[in-house]
């Protein structure tokens, strides 16, 4: 029972100390209290990674469409190829069948 009284003693004297006052408030303050807290800045880290990550998805995108873009401006038989297949082109003289999935057909009657 001594020892726990001690205890409490030397705890309570420690507590008195202006310089650990000031410490504990100010940590409380800048954990909690401050517009610019401490939350605050772990939720900007995190927005701010997942930013990075985007803009680095885009980057590849534009990098992939540009090397795109380069080989159908080079080559005229991708060119076509890419419009037949991309937005269902054809010639006067042909046909264009296009063959859609039932789960596609059932999707698209629903919305």
């Amino acid at each position: 029972m001594r020892k726990k009284a001690e205890f409490s003693l030397r705890y309570l004297e420690w507590l008195k100390n202006r310089y650990v006052m000031t410490a504990a408030f100010g940590l409380v303050w800048v954990t909690f209290v401050s517009e610019i807290d401490l939350i605050y800045l772990v939720k900007s880290k995190v927005e701010l990674n997942r930013l990075k990550t985007e803009v680095s998805h885009y980057k590849n995108e534009i990098a992939a469409t540009q090397n795109q873009l380069v080989d159908l401006t080079s080559n005229p038989e991708r060119l076509e190829r890419f419009a037949r297949e991309k937005y269902f082109m054809k010639l006067d003289n042909e046909d264009l069948f296009r063959i859609v999935a039932r789960k596609s057909i059932k999707s698209s009657k629903t919305h």
